[in-house]
């Protein structure tokens, strides 16, 4: 503060003005303090009874005055004898007779009242510097001024630097309060620790300062609502005492943290981070079972030691791993130690001595959930325990259980998970575009509008949470839109997240917690794992982004569980078999309700390679409607390579499955027998009809072969040449996408051939044997496509394909933010499209004028969504929405580059004779039928 904010720090301060003359009357204090802003200015204390040392303190000339003045007017609010505060009593310091001056000396005396001997007399000392940071750094380095003053008297309990001024219109106040009382149960466990009263000089206060209590202070316990006057300093701390966060507290704290690290030479990030969780945990704990009590603070060294505060942090972190992730945690309170002697009769008090001495080092020195560094012996446990007090010290005076900073609290953990994860292999987070693009993809509006249920919603690999807190962010505002009458707690409560990974199902809750929807369950199990935590038919939303290739994730299921997934046969080599991402596949249609709605993210493998991820593709067709697919390309997840493909799914109708239905008109269709009267039953034989049409089949041809009979024209097709081909070739390729009936009958009719029998069968009957065999064959490949393509061509919806664009710049444009390997700066970066580049060169060099960095998500630009309004009309998402709603999505012209709608039955190829079941997202297109003098031959039968 400077002279011109006078006049503004007696108004705030409430002194009544009258001309140049400022007053104020205090009631606790019965007294009366008047200032003059007139000239240099003058500050009339000693009419008020003050003592004053010098008069220079008095004058309105020097900032420090202002904070002295400040400081004095809250003391006599709080009811402080002005005959008790002296202003810079003089003292002499050193041994070069250099006189100091402190600013302020309260005196205080046994019970508030003086008797008038020194004996009673007790004292606090007061300073600060011009500049309060740097004064600080002084008093840390050798104990400067403060330290000194403490050694004239030496009655003191207290030292205090203080500094306020006016931010934003208001006073701004902030101390260290630094408790010189010794705490005689820490000296006793600790051999060599010194004492304040054995001291001899300031440097010797000092030292034991640094040295025994570790530069301990408090920032509370001086002017706060609940102190008395006289009764300094505080042991007992509530919520009331906590602060919210704002914007400049959360990279405070990031600053903070990354200075503990550096401090102590801790290298292991991720550990750090794990038990930087194990706090955040303990800390939610402590506010929601001990609002009136704080347990999850430093309590001030003449009150509390490392042994105290990490036994409370033990407790905490036992009661929240019990009560939100329904995890025990062994931990023997201290108190149980003391009932086990209490019937001990021969020397009790030192074989109890003995024994705890015993119990402590294996309770406290050894690694343990808050242990940032391994320890294994007392002086590792002390200098863990210095690295754990200054963390808990960041974070006691912040408030977690805050309704109103929900967003910025989770920011502040979200900057701890970047900066302390590092992403492995099969742990990859989702970035947060990523992951509100496929959640505002999803029809949540529609489904908590149009049902009166609370939706159940599910992420079955969680990891730290994010679609989890996005699906709840989300789904805040149509629940009061809609269902005002609701609490959103029930709605928090549907909400259910999944994940193996024991550290990550600890951020995930505790991310919940930061969030603000703290009734959020999270199951610590493998999601692959059938639960009774987890009913399977029940969930209306599914997001997730699920671990790829996994070697023996096989082994870790039990011979019952295996069985639990159409997907396991006897072929599949259990310790080999990485197809992780096809169980998951199946396991979303168990737990999702008829109607339900997916998004998961799978690698691009799902689509078109063979084996299992074929069986898996039969799954999807048959249980789901696919609504879109999404590929996103290469730098969408930072560090892993892999090519991925977003699924939105809808599952189908669980009760009379129409993939039952369709397999019952397709096994009539192909009894021909049976044909004609089923059509009777069933008027859908024109989708048989369809079929004939899409693959170029003459409908009484076909008609024919399903009698029994292939006419010259029908075995003339180019398909049914290819399945004459892989019947009577040798190709082991050629049967690789054949149905497993298909396979059969054609090892059936290979083994009769090499028999004896058959080879002295005349030419006739070894040809009609050939003929019904591949008749059987053909018609066993063509059941399968038919069947395949019914399903498809009954999804009610087309189906949206969504391609990232081609070069470096217009994929970054698309996304909406870029990856940085600079080192200090590693980690996703948002961005804001200033042009746009068309370029499909992959080695163009960006123009730094192009795009430039914003600071949060809120400002990126990208045709996935719009992060302002989530119902743009304009934006993908809104696209995939209208989709999965109506089934009637339209491409609006500026996505015409990255979007494009087509039927299922398009993007599956029906007219290849290895019927894998590929989907593209690239339409399969009908070329017209070449007219030539030469003959027609494939390229593949030539070269």
């Amino acid at each position: 503060m400077t002279k011109g904010d006078i006049k503004e720090l007696l108004t705030l301060l409430e002194f009544d003005c009258h001309g140049n003359v400022y007053t104020k009357s205090y009631q606790n204090a019965n007294v009366s303090l008047k200032v003059d802003v007139s000239g240099d200015g003058h500050i009339y204390y000693k009419d008020s009874g003050i003592t004053v040392g010098r008069e220079t303190t008095c004058n309105l000339l020097e900032p420090e005055n202002l904070v002295v003045l400040h400081c004095v007017d809250r003391l006599l609010w709080k009811g402080y004898s002005p005959n008790h505060i002296e202003l810079e009593p003089a003292w002499k310091l050193g041994h070069q007779a250099k006189g100091g001056y402190a600013d302020i000396w309260i005196r205080t005396f046994k019970d508030g009242a003086f008797t008038g001997t020194d004996a009673d007399k007790k004292s606090l000392l007061k300073t600060w510097g011009r500049e309060f940071d740097g004064a600080w750094e002084d008093t840390k380095e050798d104990g400067a001024q403060l330290f000194s003053y403490f050694q004239q008297e030496r009655a003191t309990e207290f030292l205090c630097l203080y500094t306020a001024d006016i931010i934003d219109g208001k006073i701004v106040q902030d101390y260290r309060l630094i408790n010189v009382q010794d705490n005689e149960e820490k000296l006793a466990n600790e051999e060599h620790a010194k004492s304040y009263k054995n001291a001899t000089n300031n440097k010797q206060l000092y030292n034991v300062w640094h040295h025994t209590y570790h530069e301990d202070y408090a920032t509370r316990g001086l002017f706060e609502q609940d102190i008395e006057p006289y009764r300094i300093g505080k042991n007992k701390y509530s919520t009331k005492d906590l602060k919210s966060v704002d914007s400049d507290t959360i990279q405070k704290k990031y600053n903070e943290f990354a200075l503990i690290l550096r401090q102590h030479n801790v290298g292991g990030y991720e550990n750090a981070f794990d038990k930087l969780v194990n706090l955040f945990l303990a800390k939610v704990v402590d506010e929601t079972n001990n609002p009136d009590d704080l347990n999850f603070y430093w309590k001030g060294s003449a009150y509390d030691d490392d042994y105290r505060l990490q036994d409370r942090l033990q407790r905490l972190y036992r009661d929240g791993m019990k009560r939100f992730l329904n995890e025990e945690v062994t931990y023997i309170e201290n108190k149980e130690i003391e009932k086990a002697f209490r019937r001990f009769k021969n020397d009790p008090d030192s074989t109890k001595k003995t024994i705890i001495g015993y119990f402590r080092a294996l309770k406290f020195f050894s690694d343990n959930d808050f242990s940032f560094i391994s320890v294994h012996n007392k002086k590792l446990f002390e200098q863990n325990a210095a690295i754990l007090l200054k963390t808990v010290k960041m974070l006691q005076d912040i408030k977690l259980k805050d309704s109103d900073q929900n967003q910025l609290l989770g920011d502040l953990f979200e900057g701890f998970l970047n900066k302390g994860v590092k992403q492995s292999e099969g742990q990859f987070f989702t970035p947060m575009p990523i992951v509100r693009f496929l959640v505002s993809s999803l029809p949540l509006e529609y489904l908590i509008r149009n049902s009166e249920e609370i939706p159940y919603a599910i992420d079955y690999a969680c990891g730290a949470g994010h679609f989890l807190t996005e699906y709840a962010a989300q789904i805040k505002g149509c629940v009061e839109k809609y269902r005002p009458s609701i609490p959103l707690k029930e709605y928090y409560a549907h909400i259910t997240g999944i994940e193996k990974e024991y550290r990550l199902s600890k951020v995930s809750k505790v991310s919940a917690f930061m969030y603000g929807h703290d009734e959020t369950k999270i199951v610590y199990s493998d999601a692959l794992i059938p639960s009774d935590e987890v009913k399977e038919g029940s969930y209306d939303v599914l997001i997730a982004n699920p671990p790829y290739s996994v070697k023996g994730f096989l082994e870790t299921l039990t011979e019952n569980q295996r069985k639990h997934y159409s997907l396991f046969n006897e072929d599949i080599n259990i310790v080999k078999n990485n197809a992780i991402e096809t169980f998951f596949i199946e396991r979303a249609a168990q737990l999702l309700k008829a109607g339900g709605v997916a998004g998961i993210i799978l690698p691009i493998s799902v689509l078109n390679k063979g084996g299992i991820y074929a069986r898996a593709r039969e799954i999807i067709l048959q249980k789901f409607d696919i609504v879109a697919l999404i590929e996103f390309g290469s730098g969408t997840f930072g560090k892993t390579g892999t090519n991925t493909v977003t699924m939105f799914l809808r599952r189908k109708e669980t009760n009379t499955p129409d993939a039952e239905h369709y397999q019952n008109r397709v096994n009539n269709w192909f009894s021909y027998s049976e044909l004609r009267e089923s059509n009777e039953i069933y008027d859908d034989v024109d989708m048989l009809q369809t079929y004939c049409d899409y693959c170029g089949y003459e409908w009484e041809d076909y008609l024919s072969f399903l009698s029994g009979n292939m006419t010259e024209t029908f075995l003339g097709k180019d398909i049914i040449q290819a399945y004459k081909a892989a019947f009577f070739g040798n190709q082991r390729n050629a049967m690789k996408g054949v149905c497993n009936q298909a396979k059969e009958i054609r090892t059936k009719f290979a083994s009769r051939q090499k028999t004896q029998a058959y080879k002295k069968m005349p030419e006739e009957e070894k040809l009609k044997i050939e003929n019904k065999a591949f008749l059987q064959f053909v018609l066993a490949i063509e059941k399968e496509k038919v069947y395949y393509f019914v399903l498809a061509k009954a999804t009610p919806n087309p189906v949206v394909i969504v391609k990232a664009p081609s070069g470096t710049i217009n994929i970054k444009h698309f996304l909406g933010y870029e990856w940085s390997d600079s080192k200090g700066n590693e980690g996703i970066k948002y961005l804001n499209v200033a042009k746009q580049s068309h370029s499909d060169d992959e080695g163009d060099e960006e123009d730094d004028d192009t795009l430039q960095q914003i600071d949060g998500i809120k400002g990126i630009q990208t045709p996935l969504f719009n992060p302002q309004n989530l119902n743009d009309e304009s934006k993908i998402n809104f696209v995939i929405r209208q989709n999965f709603i109506n089934g009637e999505a339209s491409i609006p012209d500026e996505l015409m580059d990255y979007v494009e709608i087509y039927n299922l039955e398009d993007l599956i190829d029906f007219k290849r004779a290895d019927f894998t079941k590929t989907i593209k997202t690239t339409p399969i297109l009908s070329y017209p039928q070449i007219q030539s003098k030469f003959p027609l031959e494939k390229i593949s039968d030539v070269c």
